[in-house]
């Protein structure tokens, strides 16, 4: 089976000095929380892989270089 890529926008946001959470825009109910970037990268990775997979069908999910603080393409790629 060949793969399929496919971007996805994720929005971060950063409430007043705390934590950071992002949603991914095209994934209604996707979103992940960290403490810092790296966190949340890792935790996003995992939000986004485990939303679009299926049984006997996992998504290997990469995230684009290090993002802006407030908006990032996302790639996908179905494995």
């Amino acid at each position: 089976m060949a793969s399929e890529e496919r971007a996805y926008t994720g929005r971060i946001h950063r409430e007043a000095g705390r934590d950071l959470w992002a949603e991914v825009v095209e994934l209604p109910g996707c979103f992940a929380t960290g403490r810092d970037m790296s966190e949340l990268r890792e935790a996003l990775t995992e939000a986004i892989s485990l939303y679009l997979s299926e049984p006997g069908r996992k998504v290997r999910v990469e995230l684009e270089d290090q993002p802006g603080v407030t908006e990032q393409r996302i790639l996908a790629r179905t494995a």
